[in-house]
C-alpha cells in the first residue's frame, strides 16, 4: 500500500482541531440538530478547502458500497408512502455518509494521529457524560431529571440506549490503555469506570450485550496477536485495577432500587413480543417489495419502528440496501480485524483491536435495535479506513 501524501501541518492542525471539537459535543444530542451536527456541517464545508481528502483506488471498495446504499435509496425514493418524510429520512443518512466518505478520506491523507485523536475525543465525550450522568444518579450532582427521567440513565440523550451504545467504544478504549505501560493511566482509570458504570445503569440490553462482545473481541485480538507479555508492574496495577473496580460494581448492584432494576431488565420485556412480531410483518413486506418502500417508511408502515439496522435496510432499501449496508459494516469490521491481527506496529494493533471489538459488538446490537443514524457508528465506520501505524509511531 503506498503512503498517503500528507497535508501540510499547519492545515491538519486545523482540521484535527476541528474534528476533535465536533467530536467532543457528540455527547449532547437532546436538541436536533446537535451541537455536534452544527460543528460537523462546518467542517465538512471548511475541511476540504484545508486538506483535500484522498481518493486512492485502495478505498475503492468500501465508497462503491456506500454509493450502493445512496442508490437503494434513491430508488425506493419513489415507493416511499410519505415523499416529504421520506426525503428528510434520507437526508440525514446521505449527511451521515458524506461525512464518513470525507473523514475517511481525512484520515487517509494525514495519517494515523489525526484518527486517534479523533478516537480519544469520542473517549473524553463519552467519560464527560457518564461522569456527569453517574453523579446524577446517585445524587452527587443535579440533574437526575434530565438525565435519567424514567430511572434510566441517558445522559445528554433522548435514549438510554443510544446513550449506553455510545459509551461503550470508550470503555473499550480505556481498559486498552489502562492496560498498556504509559501515563495517563488515571484518566484512562476514570473513564473505565465510570463508563462501566454507565452502561450499566443505562439498563440497556444492548448496550450491556455490545460492551460484552467488544470487550471479549479486544482481549481475544490482544491474545491471538502475542500481545499479553505485559511487564510485572503493569500486572500488579492491572489486578489492583480489576479488584477495585469488582468491589465498585458489586456496592452498585448492592443497592436495593438498582438490583430491582437490573433484575427486570434482564428478564423478558412485555413489548419484546411486540418487536419480534412486527419485525416477522416487516420481513413479509420486504420479501413483496425487493426494491424497499422507501426510506423512513418503516414508522408510517408498521406500529413500531424496525427495532434492527438489518431489517429496516431490508424493508426500505431492498435486497441492493440490505447488501449495501451488510457489506459496508462487514468490510469496515473485516479490515479492522485483519489488521488488529498483522504483525506489525504494538501501537496500531492496539488501537485496531479497540475499533474492530467496537465494531462487532455494535453490528451484533444492530440486530436489534436500529442504529443507521448513530452518529458514532459512522464514525467508527470510517476509522475503521484510517491508514497503519508504522513501527516507528509506537509510543
Amino acid at each position: 500500500m503506498p503512503a498517503p501524501a500528507y497535508a501540510p501541518p499547519a492545515a491538519v492542525a486545523t482540521l484535527r482541531l476541528l474534528l476533535v471539537l465536533t467530536v467532543v459535543t457528540g455527547g449532547v444530542v437532546l436538541v436536533e440538530p446537535a451541537p455536534y451536527d452544527l460543528l460537523l456541517c462546518l467542517t465538512l464545508a471548511v475541511g476540504p478547502l484545508l486538506v483535500w481528502p484522498s481518493l486512492r483506488t485502495s478505498l475503492a471498495l468500501p465508497h462503491l458500497l456506500a454509493a450502493l446504499l445512496l442508490l437503494a435509496n434513491g430508488i425506493s425514493m419513489v415507493l416511499a408512502p410519505e415523499l416529504g418524510r421520506g426525503l428528510a429520512f434520507f437526508g440525514v443518512t446521505a449527511y451521515l455518509m458524506v461525512a464518513w466518505a470525507l473523514m475517511v478520506g481525512w484520515f487517509d491523507r494525514c495519517g494515523p494521529a489525526l484518527a486517534e485523536s479523533v478516537l480519544h475525543a469520542h473517549a473524553i465525550a463519552a467519560g464527560a457524560g457518564a461522569a456527569l450522568g453517574v453523579a446524577a444518579y446517585f445524587g452527587l450532582a443535579p440533574g437526575a431529571d434530565l438525565m435519567l427521567p424514567k430511572g434510566r440513565l441517558q445522559g445528554l440523550f433522548k435514549d438510554a440506549n443510544v446513550f449506553g451504545a455510545f459509551v461503550v467504544p470508550a470503555v473499550v478504549l480505556a481498559i486498552a490503555r489502562f492496560g498498556e505501560p504509559e501515563r495517563r493511566r488515571l484518566g484512562w482509570g476514570l473513564i473505565a469506570l465510570v463508563g462501566l458504570l454507565a452502561v450499566l445503569v443505562s439498563y440497556s440490553r444492548g448496550a450491556w450485550i455490545n460492551l460484552a462482545i467488544g470487550l471479549a473481541v479486544y482481549f481475544g485480538l490482544r491474545t491471538v496477536s502475542g500481545r499479553v507479555g505485559p511487564s510485572l508492574g503493569t500486572i500488579v496495577v492491572v489486578v489492583i485495577a480489576v479488584v477495585g473496580l469488582g468491589a465498585a460494581l458489586l456496592a452498585v448492584t448492592d443497592i436495593p432500587a438498582v438490583r430491582e432494576m437490573l433484575e427486570m431488565r434482564a428478564s423478558a420485556q412485555g413489548y419484546d413480543n411486540d418487536r419480534f412480531s412486527n419485525q416477522a410483518a416487516a420481513l413479509s413486506v420486504a420479501l413483496e417489495h425487493p426494491l424497499g418502500i422507501g426510506p423512513g417508511g418503516t414508522e408510517t408502515r408498521f406500529p413500531i419502528s424496525a427495532h434492527s439496522l438489518y431489517i429496516r435496510a431490508f424493508v426500505e432499501n431492498g435486497v441492493l440496501g440490505l447488501w449495501a449496508t451488510m457489506g459496508l459494516l462487514i468490510l469496515s469490521t473485516v479490515r479492522a480485524l485483519w489488521i488488529a491481527l498483522t504483525p506489525g506496529s504494538v501501537a496500531g494493533q492496539r488501537w485496531f483491536a479497540v475499533i474492530a471489538a467496537s465494531l462487532v459488538g455494535v453490528a451484533v446490537e444492530s440486530a436489534v435495535i436500529d442504529t443507521l443514524h448513530w452518529r458514532h457508528l459512522w464514525l467508527l465506520l470510517a476509522l475503521a479506513w484510517a491508514p497503519r501505524h508504522t513501527p516507528d509511531l509506537d509510543r
